[in-house]
């Protein structure tokens, strides 16, 4: 009887002792649990700070290094580690678009918890890029017939159209004169936003110069002609990887014709500067420009298309002559001061002038919003920091 009573003692002893090491068990669980949601929270905690430091301080560049920000800042009951890293050369301050890494480490109890996510660097595009042609003062048609696909233009100041037929919509900051208008009567608009001075930096700084003293003459006037420009070729010298040419003119005039270019020509200081006859243009980056001029500028195609054929050129460089292209410009075009269109000009993307547009003959707009989604160098207000989708991730060491 004795060792009955003994043995059950012993067994409710064994339950008891099991009960309690099951609630420690259970109570330690809890905890980690706890302090494991507390250490994630923590390092998103971290994160959102980063974000904070880079919107509310506009020089987040220079103030911080590529490395840690932030060490053992007390959040709660626990801490965090906050990290903002550029993955490109480990130096935040020579580039403002260079991505950033954000990484927060959180610590609660014996947890810890990593965290990051990649921050890139995003321009808002000029407002002039929102439709297909826009003037910083004024849109002037004589004789001229221009055509869209429903597109619209504008400018800065006012519109007049004389013996014309404007179909695109079109807006002004300040008048209109005319009947002209297919699309309805102009309508007002608050002034768009035009690239400034620097809008040539960029690309004078990446692309590759060509003697303008160098080029050929043509009828006594300096002229490219039956030649192509890409990444790969350049007629004149060297090749850039980025299709960039740049040709400071110092004053004297150039013309282009039955020309291929598949890259971004900057004229610099032109006198008379034109586009004639049939050209073929693209640029060789989707949302970089296809032509800049420093200064005023003619465009003057020909409906005809560009024939390796007629011309005796190989366009291409695929070792045969039978190739045609359309004759017509694709992409963004920006003239600091005034431009004029002749003859039959066909403009696929986006046309910025300066001064003044004006318009005869015949102008062909189709517009494309690449430049406006994706704005280039110098056609974008200050860059602004937004988070890349999907780089959020959990980091395990």
């Amino acid at each position: 009887m004795y060792v009955a009573v003994l043995g059950t003692t012993m067994a409710v002893t064994v339950m008891g002792l099991s009960a309690i090491m099951l609630a420690r068990v259970e109570r330690s669980s809890v905890v980690g649990t706890a302090d494991s949601a507390a250490a994630r929270f923590h390092a998103q905690s971290a994160i959102e700070m980063g974000e904070h430091r880079i919107r509310q301080d506009s020089n987040w560049r220079q103030t911080y290094t590529s490395g840690v920000w932030e060490a053992n800042r007390a959040i709660g009951t626990g801490t965090y580690t906050l990290e903002g890293i550029d993955t490109v050369d480990g130096n935040l301050s020579n580039s403002p678009s260079d991505p950033v890494v954000l990484r927060g480490t959180g610590f609660q109890g014996q947890s810890r918890y990593k965290l990051q996510v990649t921050m890139v660097a995003k321009s808002s595009a000029l407002t002039c890029l929102q439709v297909a042609m826009h003037a910083g003062t004024d849109l002037s048609f004589s004789s001229a017939t221009v055509q869209s696909n429903l597109v619209t233009i504008s400018a800065n100041h006012n519109a007049t159209a004389t013996s014309s037929f404007i179909y695109p919509k079109v807006q002004v900051a300040n008048s209109w004169s005319g009947t002209y208008y297919q699309s309805g009567t102009p309508t007002g608009m608050s002034p768009r936003t035009m690239p400034d001075a620097t809008a040539f930096d960029y690309y004078i700084l990446n692309g590759t110069p060509i003697v303008y003293a160098g080029l050929p003459k043509s009828g006594g006037k300096t002229t490219i002609e039956k030649v192509v420009f890409s990444p790969t070729h350049n007629p004149y010298g060297l090749a850039n990887p980025k299709g960039i040419y740049v040709i400071d003119c110092l004053l004297g005039d150039l013309r282009i014709y039955n020309t291929r270019i598949v890259g971004t020509l900057v004229i610099l200081h032109p006198g008379v500067f034109s586009v004639q006859q049939a050209v073929n243009w693209e640029p060789a980056i989707a949302n970089y420009p296809s032509l800049l001029v420093s200064g005023n500028a003619e465009l003057a195609s020909s409906a005809s298309a560009l024939s390796e054929n007629s011309l005796s050129v190989d366009f291409n460089e695929d070792g045969d002559k039978l190739d045609t292209y359309p004759s017509l410009i694709k992409g963004l075009i920006y003239a600091s001061g005034n431009l004029t269109t002749k003859t039959f000009v066909t403009i696929d993307g986006v046309l910025v002038i300066g001064g003044t547009l004006t318009a005869q003959n015949s102008l062909t707009l189709t517009y494309e919003s690449t430049f406006l989604d994706n704005p280039p160098p110098g056609f974008g207000g200050a860059p602004q920091m937004v988070v890349s989708p999907g780089t959020w991730k959990q980091l395990v060491d």
